[in-house]
């Protein structure tokens, strides 16, 4: 039988610079969990499911190491970039994410997706093909979604390994190299027009629903001039449609901002009749659990801020049990939070000697 320090230790990226001061109070976090009522089977790289405002309910796969991604976008969710990398690999055992989505799925939840996304960019994975593969042999009934930052699509291994996810979501915050490098911060090697021409290869051959999300970022991707080269890379592209997304959750950088409303609607415009990313509406909740522990709030926290409303779907908790949850994990150090337009939001500590995957 796994120790209870091992199982803690694996819950993060060996090599991550931060977290390590956090082990004993997380030992401590989970002894605490192991002596309430058994629970079902920990889930290291699934979670959720999570209601997502552009695939309903979804159920993700995290197939990275935290923050191991090709950008460090101003405005992720999940935090600053702490490994930077143009370099595909089994970051993650293709076999051991396999092997929880087949356990999981076996039990036949209701779900709308199942998502590849997380704390990093999925397309570095290299076994990525053969996990979409596998949904569809295995476990058809379930739709898979592909959550993208679209980098890595002018390698055509990266195009043939995604052919059959039923919907690819991919993003373009800029099309010029200026915007690009202020709101994605890229890996040096990589060329917005290099990634533009691969959205473009990938549309061409994909016959799913493709679809481009921008995130405007006031200041930096909302002049005339970007939307004007944004709009000419759309029409080159083609996709299926054209989400706009800003800020509601907290981001990585404290300066950026959510866009207004009718900011958003003269953008939609502009770019010729881009949606706009509203927050699903609550009551439609699928659950796969009714019970969480401080490691699971965690490794959710982890991956994404969440209000009380959020984690009380996610885990079929009520919202009370969920803030008593998050504000104690806020007391131990663990946690912070802030007050968004949609509410307070919780996300783990930003500081070493706390919480915080590499």
């Amino acid at each position: 039988m796994r120790s209870a320090k091992s199982t803690v230790a694996l819950l993060f990226c060996p090599d991550s610079c931060a977290f390590r001061a956090a082990v004993i109070l997380m030992h401590r976090l989970f002894m605490r969990d192991s002596m309430e009522k058994p629970k079902a089977r920990h889930y290291r790289y699934l979670f959720g499911p999570v209601r997502s405002r552009r695939l309903g309910v979804s159920l993700g796969v995290d197939l990275m190491p935290h923050k191991t991604c090709t950008l460090d976008c101003v405005y992720c969710e999940c935090g600053k970039t702490t490994r930077k990398t143009l370099v595909r690999k089994e970051y993650i055992p293709t076999l051991d994410i396999m092997d929880e989505l087949d356990d999981l799925l076996s039990s036949a939840p209701d779900l709308d997706y199942v998502t590849f996304s997380g704390a990093g960019e999925p397309t570095l994975h290299s076994g990525i093909g053969e996990m979409i593969a596998f949904l569809k042999r295995d476990h058809p009934r379930y739709p898979v979604a592909l959550l993208t930052n679209g980098t890595l699509f002018h390698n055509p291994r990266v195009r043939d390994e995604i052919s059959d996810a039923d919907r690819v979501i991919a993003s373009l915050d800029g099309a010029t190299s200026g915007v690009f490098k202020k709101v994605n911060r890229p890996h040096s090697a990589l060329r917005v027009t290099e990634m533009i021409q691969g959205l473009v290869d990938f549309r061409q051959a994909f016959s799913h629903q493709f679809f481009i999300e921008i995130f405007i970022v006031p200041g930096l991707n909302d002049s005339d001039s970007e939307l004007s080269a944004l709009k000419s890379a759309l029409g080159r592209i083609q996709p299926d449609g054209v989400h706009l997304n800003t800020l509601d959750r907290p981001g990585t950088e404290p300066w950026v901002k959510p866009a207004g409303d009718t900011a958003l609607k003269k953008i939609a415009n502009a770019l010729g009749g881009a949606g706009l990313i509203r927050f699903h509406p609550k009551g439609r909740h699928k659950k796969v659990a009714g019970d969480i522990g401080d490691i699971q709030l965690i490794e959710t926290l982890l991956r994404r801020p969440c209000t009380a409303e959020d984690v009380a779907a996610i885990f079929d908790i009520n919202t009370q049990m969920a803030q008593d949850r998050m504000e104690r994990l806020v007391a131990d150090g663990l946690a912070q939070k802030k007050r968004m337009p949609r509410g307070t939001f919780y996300f783990m500590q930003k500081n070493a000697h706390v919480c915080k995957t590499g």
